[in-house]
């Protein structure tokens, strides 16, 4: 027996997370990739006679494939570190789970509310 849920048909997200950065005077705007971009990534990258993928290389892959301009010279390390860390962060940080949020800023609410009295200073 499956557990697994089903989506319907057009409940998918199909618009890629994007965001903008600039960095030295260049706007950059890095777009999220798919498994599949990513599936072909890790297809180039891989070690042809062990297929061992390489952390580094496979994020370096992700960051040509995400980051828009692409400099005409290699990018100076500050700023290809700067643009690596934001596509990590895209790609391997978990999203939260919304359908919890109204639960967590309900009760978000009272915890700060009661910090808030708690650090007040003594008259």
């Amino acid at each position: 027996m499956s557990t697994g849920v089903k989506i319907k048909s057009g409940k998918t997200d199909e618009t890629p997370d994007v965001r903008h950065i600039t960095l030295r005077g260049i706007e950059y705007t890095i777009t999220e990739i798919d498994v599949d971009q990513y599936d072909e990534i890790v297809r180039e990258i891989a070690d042809p006679v062990t297929g061992a993928v390489r952390f580094d290389r496979l994020l370096k892959g992700m960051v040509l494939r995400c980051v828009r301009p692409l400099p005409s010279k290699p990018w100076k390390f500050p700023v290809y570190r700067t643009l690596e860390g934001i596509v990590n962060d895209m790609h391997y940080t978990d999203l939260p789970d919304e359908s919890k949020k109204d639960e967590k800023d309900e009760a978000g609410d009272e915890d700060e509310a009661e910090a808030k009295e708690e650090a007040a200073p003594n008259s």
